[in-house]
């Protein structure tokens, strides 16, 4: 499957700029990911409301190929 512009950006902002790896929100496009096996739910912070994702590395091959 090819991932959108959208999602690439979301996969990059968090390998290479998210504090730790670890991107805060959920959109459609992250739950895209998920289901994909791109990005990975790890939890809540008691400061964020919104649960966290990290880049799985099927996420970061993918990541790579989409990158130009």
């Amino acid at each position: 499957m090819e991932i959108t512009d959208s999602q690439r950006e979301i996969m990059v902002h968090t390998a290479e700029r998210a504090a730790y790896g670890r991107f805060c929100g959920d959109s459609d496009d992250m739950k895209v990911l998920v289901r994909l096996g791109f990005m990975h739910p790890i939890g809540k912070n008691s400061f964020c409301p919104d649960e966290y994702f990290c880049l799985t590395r099927k996420g970061r091959e993918a990541m790579q190929e989409a990158t130009p």
